[in-house]
């Protein structure tokens, strides 16, 4: 038995010296890829964008063909608002990768952004049939919020029901939905979307603000300056924060 595990050694041995080199050079190219990889991502959470940019391109000098390199290039784009170049790295993302669920669903958050709803549909629509795909809720409830932008309610309602079957406690969705039964006049049912929303994340500031507003149109003053005052602390300086702060200048003091 010795020598038989010795003699399978030594054949792996041989078989490795064979082809060694062009593996070890293979295997270089990918670790440096790999690193790459991490250093835009890293750049990108801290913030440090157009490092990001560099880095990415680096990533891409070294394999313009690994569909994640282009679906990275892809958010930093997004994040600096340079949506044209955004849509390109997604789209070529797909084109090297046509399951690539993420690539389709970071390009239906792209149109969405942009408003072009029925492009929202068509890349949200493929990545929500993907049944492995981790955020599949998320393309879901995308679906919904497309179809509600385009004013069709039962559509965009059908898709939010679906999502909260896979994930009854997914804030995104509640804030969605409450949005919805805001603009057709149920606001009882759209504070209890929103109260669902903020207890789940108490830092969802557009679902505080939501509430507040929700609370103000059925008299309850007093419940909406707190929610405006909670979304005040959350984002000081963002355009929802500014206006919870006028909104409490107006009602809420004594």
């Amino acid at each position: 038995m010795k020598i038989s595990i010795l003699a399978l050694a030594v054949s792996i041995l041989f078989l490795s010296a064979c082809g060694g080199k062009k593996r070890v050079e293979e295997n270089r190219e990918d670790r440096s890829l790999s690193d790459q990889k991490t250093l835009a991502v890293a750049s990108y959470y801290r913030g440090n964008f157009q490092q990001a940019v560099d880095d990415i391109k680096k990533a891409e000098e070294i394999n313009p063909k690994d569909p994640e390199v282009h679906l990275i290039r892809g958010v930093i784009y997004f994040r600096l608002k340079d949506y044209k170049q955004s849509e390109v790295s997604y789209k070529k993302a797909i084109e090297l990768k046509s399951d690539y669920s993420e690539a389709r669903y970071n390009l239906c958050s792209l149109y969405l952004t942009i408003n072009n709803l029925d492009g929202a549909i068509e890349q949200c629509s493929k990545a929500a049939s993907d049944v492995v795909y981790k955020l599949r809720v998320n393309a879901i409830t995308s679906l919904g919020t497309a179809y509600f932008r385009k004013g069709d309610i039962n559509k965009a309602k059908e898709y939010y029901e679906q999502a909260l079957q896979l994930n009854p406690a997914f804030v995104f969705t509640h804030n969605e939905l409450g949005k919805l039964y805001m603009a057709t006049g149920k606001e009882q049912e759209a504070i209890e979307e929103f109260k669902r929303a903020v207890e789940g994340y108490d830092l969802y500031d557009e679902a505080h603000y939501n509430l507040a507003l929700a609370y103000l149109k059925v008299g309850k003053r007093e419940l909406a300056c707190q929610s405006f005052e909670k979304v005040a602390q959350i984002s000081p300086n963002s355009a929802i924060g500014v206006n919870a702060r006028s909104y409490m200048d107006s009602l809420c003091k004594e």
